[in-house]
């Protein structure tokens, strides 16, 4: 079965195991016939392709009067040696903050450090234009514990497959 919108002219090809594409032709307003590929590609994007990303997206946004504001971060917990012992990594689009993961090392758990990294991201962007911070767990990373902390579910996505991947979404308004 081929994807949406690829017409009955694609066939499917393998060039490395790594790289699947499809190929078909499409007929464009702009630029007339030409060939196009759909490649799977597994690391990030290069630096050059992101930023025609990037600019395109500014570009649409822009248009609409939407600013994306968009910023990658990380607040980091370290002992007294400099180790590195827990970190939560996030990031913000328009007046939203996204915390894609939160980790504290084996030995530290149970101290009290993820609640104090999300306090810190909630203390650093209060008053600053956001509105809310979102996340998503899966039910073996301990949902709970942001309940505990004051996130609210929004809506639970159950895995019939292995309930262990059932995620959670949350949200904290700040």
């Amino acid at each position: 079965m081929m994807p949406v919108g690829v017409t009955e002219k694609a066939h499917w090809y393998v060039r490395t195991y790594a790289e699947r594409c499809y190929t078909y032709t499409s007929s464009s307003m702009l630029s007339g016939d030409r060939t196009v590929h759909i490649t799977l590609q597994h690391d990030a994007l290069s630096d050059a392709d992101q930023a025609v990303v990037s600019a395109g997206h500014s570009a649409y946004e822009q248009a609409h009067g939407i600013t994306i504001n968009f910023r990658r971060f990380a607040l980091l917990l370290h002992d007294d040696r400099g180790a590195l012992c827990g970190a939560l990594q996030a990031y913000t689009a328009y007046a939203e903050i996204y915390v894609e993961d939160l980790w504290v090392a084996e030995a530290c758990r149970r101290r009290g450090y993820g609640r104090q990294l999300l306090a810190r991201l909630e203390h650093e962007f209060a008053g600053t234009g956001y509105h809310n911070i979102n996340m998503v767990t899966n039910a073996f990373q301990a949902p709970d514990f942001y309940v505990k902390c004051g996130y609210t579910v929004e809506f639970v996505r159950v895995n019939a497959h292995d309930p262990r991947l059932t995620k959670t979404f949350f949200v904290k308004y700040l």
